[in-house]
């Protein structure tokens, strides 16, 4: 699908201006949308303002957006929800990016009038760093995105989210359920969060660290540059799936150390080809 797609003519509202929210709203300012910016900070809403990004950053234009984007935490959209009902337009779209979806959708679907819909998303993509100066629409070129449909979603809704990811610029749409949501991301991105932190606070990094570095430990550490508050709870909310991952990269690390304890280099050798063979296949479309 062009990546352009039928999206000038929709208004958008975008709730939360750091990193992703700021990313949105460039590349929806990009497109051509009229884009509505909202913060809690007030003066981050008026920089964006300031940038262009956003045409406006008054509460009472929700009542103009097609679609709310959520860039907040969780039970921060929650609440923004509740009490902003009398101000969506009638037949809006909420959607949102939370990282932990369990029974989120549902909560909000408890006291959401009736002529709104609630499809709950997340754009698997990102850089390191936080705030509206660290954003960029060029992070959604070619990323994938996931839909996690719930009882209540129209097709037309959930068809207006998924053109919104290819006007984004992502290549690919998941469609998933919650508890597969969270299962996975806890492997693809919380636990990827978690080594690249433990492996700079590992004892071994020191002041000189930097003249030793490569493309590998830049690669590896990219993400260690976090907003730790965010991440705290993301780890918090999706905690025994993550448990579960950390605990399985612990086993596939002690194989190795055993292998290397026992000088075996067929068993190493071993490992490391069946991590190049799954790579290659996942690269390839086939894993």
């Amino acid at each position: 699908m062009d990546s352009n797609t039928h999206f000038t003519d929709q208004t958008i509202a975008i709730v939360g201006l750091g990193l992703m929210g700021g990313s949105f709203a460039h590349r929806f300012h990009a497109l051509g949308c009229h884009v509505i910016g909202l913060n809690r900070t007030k003066s981050v809403a008026e920089t964006a303002k300031n940038l262009h990004l956003v045409d406006s950053i008054e509460e009472g234009d929700l009542k103009k957006a097609d679609i709310v984007i959520f860039c907040t935490p969780a039970e921060a959209t929650l609440a923004f929800i509740r009490d902003h009902l009398d101000l969506f337009k009638e037949g809006a779209v909420l959607t949102d990016i939370a990282g932990v979806k369990k029974d989120f959708s549902r909560r909000i679907r408890t006291f959401i009038r009736k002529d709104l819909d609630f499809v709950s998303g997340h754009p698997m993509c990102g850089r390191e760093g936080a705030g509206l100066f660290q954003s960029d629409g060029g992070i959604f070129q070619n990323a994938n995105y996931i839909l996690i449909p719930e009882e209540g979603n129209t097709e037309e809704h959930l068809k207006l989210i998924e053109n919104m990811a290819y006007a984004l610029g992502c290549s690919h749409v998941a469609i998933v359920s919650a508890e597969e949501h969270d299962r996975a991301i806890a492997y693809t991105s919380d636990l990827t969060h978690v080594l690249a932190t433990a492996l700079i606070n590992s004892d071994s990094f020191h002041g000189n660290t930097k003249y030793f570095t490569g493309g590998s430990f830049r690669d590896m550490t990219r993400i260690a540059d976090i907003n730790a508050w965010l991440w705290r709870e993301l780890f918090l909310a999706n905690r025994e799936k993550l448990l579960d991952e950390i605990d399985r990269f612990s086993s596939a690390l002690s194989e190795i150390r055993e292998a290397l304890d026992e000088k075996d280099g067929e068993r190493i050798e071993a490992f490391l080809d069946k991590a190049g063979q799954r790579k290659r296949a996942m690269k390839n479309g086939n894993g």
